[in-house]
């Protein structure tokens, strides 16, 4: 008969046959505790970067008023009030927007392989793109993920210097290839 792992380890001087209850007990409620330890300190992290709430509400499971004190304990004032943006184009104000934008995303799929809609590699490729290019609103860099993902945006190769872009032919700043200029229709 084939003994399981807890019989055959050398630390079993108790000879216990399963695994004891009381460690099991111990262990799942010191897990449960750990990841929320870990939901709290990326909930940190997102509102020291000006997340808006209703956004890390949505990717940490915490209820908006517990990070509304979060949030005045950071900045030391509340958070912003108002209408949340609609889409990724709201944040496009300049072709230079375009751009990082289009970084960002192309950055972020790179690391993923797709649109990743998860706060911890939100966080991690938008680090990155900060620590590359330089700074970037982190609502930005949400929307232009999810609205990737949602297919609500084109993210399109340019014909002329390969780069993608994000495209929107309804708009004057996102109708061509913001480093090259070239209309992916061309």
């Amino acid at each position: 008969m084939r003994r399981n792992w807890i019989e055959s380890s050398p630390h079993n001087v108790l000879g216990f046959t399963q695994f004891p209850f009381f460690l099991s007990d111990v262990n799942c409620k010191f897990l449960v505790m750990l990841e929320k330890i870990e939901t709290w300190k990326t909930a940190q992290i997102l509102v020291e970067a000006r997340m808006r709430l209703s956004i890390v509400a949505a990717l940490t499971k915490l209820s908006p008023g517990h990070l509304r004190k979060l949030w005045h304990q950071v900045h030391g004032e509340g958070p912003r009030n108002g209408k949340l943006p609609e889409s990724a184009l709201s944040f496009v104000q300049t072709q230079n927007s375009v751009a990082q934008l289009s970084a960002y995303l192309s950055l972020h799929i790179s690391m993923y392989g797709k649109p990743v809609l998860e706060a911890d590699s939100l966080l991690k490729s938008w680090r990155t793109h900060q620590q590359l290019c330089g700074p970037l609103d982190i609502n930005a860099a949400y929307y232009a993920v999810r609205d990737v993902r949602a297919s609500m945006l084109n993210f399109v190769k340019c014909g002329g210097c390969n780069a993608h872009f994000i495209y929107d032919s309804g708009m004057t700043l996102t109708s061509r290839c913001p480093f090259c200029s070239k209309s992916p229709l061309a």
